[in-house]
């Protein structure tokens, strides 16, 4: 009897019989659509907070107000790095789960989105130079005015003729009045020496102090601005990255970078209408047709 081979196991034959590995890519893809949806939701959390945040610092509106302008400004370089972060995990959960519509619609909308918020960050860098500006010159203009007031309380004290005059004119000064007696037996010229001599050198000091402060609002004015461009600048750049104005076309970024965004208006004026060119590659000998 000659020797036959064994036949092949019935488990290598039947891929049922292995249920382990028949589980493995359902199992997958159900963990991948999981970890999608996590981070869809993340994203939507983060995008929440973001809005909150802007709307407590916002509210109420005070549009003219460069304290306001500047409280919403800095609110929103510190909340930019939230909203960013949202818009990547979006991304990601787009990149894990491709067919799912509610995170395609979701990712459909992050693309305008971000490519106006990206111009809404380059448009800080010169509101946080106007704001900055007027509180520069609100803080120069109080200093002023009160610095305006000593000096007018003591040429009013100079020019006093009554020593109710005198009363009259300490009543001027910012803050609250040093208290003087209803009456003094003390003549009117001793009296107004000694309130001159007590304010000239308080004015002399006061002047230096408002200079000194005020070259100091300056130099800090100067390193939070580069601080806010720096930050402004990244945050463009990330969201340029990520927004397109429409779903044919590159991102901001790539229009930026291949100069697509600034060339767009002059190559349509310096273009020849369609019909003049095809009527001039009417006219041109075609190159390749064999000559005669």
């Amino acid at each position: 009897m000659s020797p036959q081979a064994d036949p092949q196991p019935t488990a290598d034959r039947n891929p049922e019989a292995h249920p382990r590995a028949g589980r493995e890519v359902p199992l997958a893809e159900n963990y991948v659509e999981e970890v999608a949806l996590a981070l869809n939701w993340g994203a939507i959390l983060l995008f929440v907070l973001f809005l909150l945040g802007i709307i407590a610092a916002a509210w109420p509106v005070r549009l003219i107000d460069p304290l306001w302008l500047q409280a919403v400004s800095d609110k929103l370089l510190a909340s930019g790095p939230i909203a960013m972060v949202g818009a990547v995990l979006l991304l990601l959960a787009r990149l894990l789960d491709p067919h799912s519509r509610p995170i395609g619609r979701r990712v459909a909308l992050l693309r305008p989105l971000s490519f106006w918020i990206a111009f809404g960050y380059l448009l800080l860098i010169p509101l946080q130079i106007y704001s900055g500006i007027n509180l520069l010159r609100q803080f120069r203009a109080n200093d002023t005015s009160e610095l305006s007031a000593y000096i007018a309380t003591t040429r009013a004290i100079e020019s006093a003729r009554t020593y109710d005059d005198i009363l009259k004119a300490v009543r001027l000064l910012p803050g609250q009045a040093p208290a003087l007696p209803a009456s003094i037996n003390v003549p009117l010229d001793v009296v107004k020496n000694k309130l001159s001599n007590d304010l000239n050198p308080f004015i002399k000091r006061y002047q230096n102090s408002a200079d000194a402060m005020g070259m100091k609002r300056l130099n800090d004015w100067f390193v939070q601005l580069a601080r806010n461009v720096i930050a402004a600048l990244l945050l463009f750049f990330t969201f340029a990255s990520i927004g397109k104005r429409f779903a044919y076309q590159p991102t901001l970024l790539q229009s930026v970078l291949s100069g697509r965004l600034l060339s767009a208006f002059g190559s349509r004026r310096h273009q020849a209408p369609p019909e003049m060119d095809a009527a001039m590659r009417m006219m041109m000998p075609d190159e390749s047709e064999p000559r005669r």
